[in-house]
């Protein structure tokens, strides 16, 4: 991949505004490939929704067999929570996603999907938290969810100063689930990234990202390995 002939496009997640610009990007620019913030599951499952096929919901007898109830309790209470903000602007979650997958076979671009698997991912954050950090995650989480989010300032949701409050906030929050789902997830994405051959391509992923992404494309030399971030 040629980094000059890289654009990455950070996006809110719920965003009327993001949809547009991420098609406009793309149609503009016809890159080689289109790189989006999903792993294969997640994929098939926007999918899934895109063509009205239903998936039945991890049940609480699942979860207890498994082990993995904190990981699908969490998975429960981000996902309603999103939903529930894109309900009220109108735009559904991975909206985005599913522009810049269409785009992309508009202009006849490879699809490179460059997130981590979300269980790996979830399994790691819940794992590496103290029970203090588990409680005050969750208690931020409900507080997000029975509060309900300021559906005017989404799209300020990609403004660097924002983004930095935001981000220091889930940090002091639980710097080790941070650690997971933000900083594990830039550098896996970047390996990702640095891993496709094409020159042109365009990245579509979260604002929150962004710059994390950035930064190790400029300093590859301080990637973690694969192996460590999986």
């Amino acid at each position: 991949m040629n980094l000059d002939e890289l654009k990455i496009i950070g996006t809110a997640h719920v965003s009327g505004e993001s949809v547009d610009e991420v098609r406009r990007t793309i149609l503009e620019m016809k890159p080689d490939v289109v790189a989006v913030e999903l792993d294969p599951g997640r994929y098939r499952m926007l999918m899934e929704e895109k063509m009205g096929i239903k998936r039945d919901e991890p049940s609480l007898r699942d979860a207890l067999r498994s082990g993995n109830i904190g990981v699908i309790l969490a998975g429960w209470f981000l996902t309603y929570f999103q939903r529930k903000i894109g309900e009220d602007i109108g735009v559904k979650p991975g909206s985005e996603m599913l522009a810049a997958i269409d785009a992309a076979h508009e202009v006849g671009a490879g699809v490179a999907l460059i997130d981590r698997d979300i269980g790996v991912t979830m399994q790691r954050a819940i794992r590496s938290m103290s029970r203090r950090e588990k409680l005050r995650f969750f208690l931020a989480i409900m507080r997000s969810f029975i509060g309900g989010e300021d559906v005017r300032d989404i799209e300020s949701l990609k403004s660097d100063d924002t983004l930095a409050e935001v981000m220091g906030e889930f940090r002091e929050i639980s710097p080790s689930a941070y650690r997971v789902l933000v900083e594990e997830r830039d550098a896996f994405m970047a390996h990702r990234l640095l891993s496709i051959e094409e020159d042109r391509v365009v990245a579509v992923v979260g604002a929150g990202h962004r710059r994390g992404i950035e930064h190790y494309l400029r300093n590859p030399h301080e990637l973690p390995t694969l192996e460590e971030l999986i």
